[in-house]
């Protein structure tokens, strides 16, 4: 049974990374290429959900989805309730990458600007030996490309897809084609590639570790602001809602779980 908490109707799981992992080794296992969907939601996939209904209700559906964001550890707390960890999204990729090493389960990248997934590939299999990721194609595709990368990853059948296209994009994309898709499981994994092919850096371990990585990506990335405004709002909603159900709040959150 899972254990999540549900932020703004939005239920994410209650994991380390290291669950996260054995969680999705599970789904690999148990599947038999009937494809799950796993999700990072951070306050942004939130705060998109309130006035997005399908996105809302695709992000309701997955087998598993990990606290991205600090605003999701504190969207928690607000409720007082608690993430064992925060999991970034590069973080979970990475644990998955390392597993598909050591276990022998395939890969294939969708993603990224032309030529970003076959850099993260070529960086990956220099990083790890036995890594074997059966197939990758860029982010930017018509209705008539995207037939052919359904049949392309449809002969492979890799055990896990690993879609970049951007939030909310990849988790729709995912959802249109789940039933149709002969994977274990297809992981959102927003702009995972393009710090894997060393196009942006991440903070230094120090800033991430104290929760400040937002705004490190902020200062590299100015562009972003207009995505960070969304967190006061985010906050208010939070708190608002948990003041008006007086008590409550825990019986309407059950019911989204």
């Amino acid at each position: 049974m899972r254990d999540t908490i549900t932020i703004l109707g939005v239920p994410i799981d209650r994991v380390t990374r290291n669950q996260a992992g054995e969680i999705t080794e599970n789904l690999i296992k148990q599947s038999n290429k009937t494809c799950k969907m796993i999700f990072a939601p951070n306050v942004e996939f939130i705060m998109t959900a309130q006035k997005d209904k399908e996105f809302f209700e695709i992000l309701k559906q997955s087998s598993l989805s990990t606290p991205d964001s600090v605003g999701v550890m504190i969207g928690a707390k607000l409720q007082k309730k608690y993430f064992p960890e925060r999991i970034p999204g590069q973080s979970y990729f990475r644990k998955v990458i390392e597993l598909a090493n050591e276990k022998g389960y395939t890969i294939y990248l969708l993603g990224g600007k032309e030529g970003v997934a076959e850099i993260t590939k070529k960086n990956l299999q220099q990083e790890f030996k036995n890594l074997n990721i059966v197939g990758v194609h860029q982010g930017y595709f018509n209705e008539e490309e995207e037939k052919e990368i359904i049949r392309e990853i449809n002969e492979l059948q890799p055990n896990v897809l690993f879609v970049a296209l951007g939030a909310p994009k990849q988790e729709k994309w995912i959802q249109k084609h789940k039933n149709e898709l002969k994977v274990d499981v297809a992981a959102g994994q927003g702009g995972t590639f393009d710090y894997e092919a060393g196009i942006i850096k991440r903070a230094p371990v120090f800033i991430q570790k104290i929760g400040m990585e937002w705004l490190w990506r902020l200062c590299k990335q100015p562009s972003r602001i207009k995505r960070q405004i969304v967190l006061p709002l985010y906050l208010i909603k939070i708190v608002f809602k948990k003041d008006k159900t007086k008590g409550k709040f825990d019986e309407i959150e059950n019911k989204g779980e």
